[in-house]
């Protein structure tokens, strides 16, 4: 049962078209907040959309790429005079690769320094133009357990990742006097499009399970809770934190 702690609230997810970003654009949907889902395909956000109209929800969507500036201020401007407000960000979009340091391109290398970090970055200055005059917001960066842990074949995404966890404590301290939060989820593996090329088969399932405490996989949908109460006032005493959501890897 909705418990509706998001009524009312107008959220961004970018990201919102797949995987954890769908999930969180539902899961504040069902809590009564009005959802922009931002991304770059059309098509995927018109199917949130639907989903979550289907679901007697509010939501709509905008195209948008988080590594250009322009478009990201016009996401959240955008959003902001539509709607006259933002009360929660959530920067979700991300994009990995997976190769040896030795093979890594500087193209491939500033794609995912761009998507995953720039990205947050842009995102939370342009939440932020409105969320301090407001004195009040609240944003969610999306990290990862990579951004904590060393991890073969990702220099990239680890760099990136951690670079956000830091990111998000600066931002936090900085807008706390404003009343803007600022936090992070950390997640492990997911069963999601990004995740799935480690996931592809069994053998490589059963080797991922074999370094995680709880021996499972994360569902989508199992993000959404974690994100309503980060977006809602119940976290009111949380800023500037990472939560990690990974079954006890780090942990480990």
């Amino acid at each position: 049962m909705s418990r509706a702690r998001l009524k009312d609230k107008i959220a961004i997810v970018t990201g919102g078209g797949r995987g954890l970003g769908r999930a969180i654009a539902l899961a504040f949907a069902d809590e009564g907040a009005t959802v922009v889902v931002a991304g770059r395909v059309k098509d995927v956000l018109d199917d949130v959309v639907h989903a979550i109209e289907a679901r007697g929800g509010a939501a709509s969507g905008l195209v948008a790429d988080v590594t250009d500036e322009a478009s990201v201020n016009a996401l959240v401007d955008g959003t902001v005079r539509v709607h006259g407000r933002l009360d929660v960000l959530v920067n979700n979009a991300g994009v990995i690769v997976r190769k040896p340091a030795l093979e890594t391109t500087s193209a491939e290398w500033r794609r995912v320094i761009d998507v995953n970090l720039t990205g947050a970055w842009l995102g939370c200055v342009a939440a932020a133009r409105h969320m301090v005059p407001a004195k009040s917001g609240k944003i969610i960066n999306f990290g990862s357990t990579a951004g904590a842990r060393g991890r073969a074949g990702m220099a990239a995404y680890c760099a990136a990742k951690a670079g956000v966890i830091n990111l998000t404590r600066a931002l936090a301290v900085e807008w706390a006097d404003a009343g803007v939060y600022v936090n992070a989820i950390s997640p492990g593996q997911f069963d999601t499009d990004m995740g799935a090329p480690v996931l592809a088969t069994q053998a490589q399932r059963d080797a991922v399970l074999a370094r995680v405490p709880l021996h499972r996989i994360g569902r989508p949908e199992e993000i959404g809770p974690l994100a309503v109460f980060l977006a809602s006032s119940d976290s009111d005493m949380i800023t500037g934190e990472t939560i990690f959501i990974d079954a006890g890897v780090t942990a480990a």
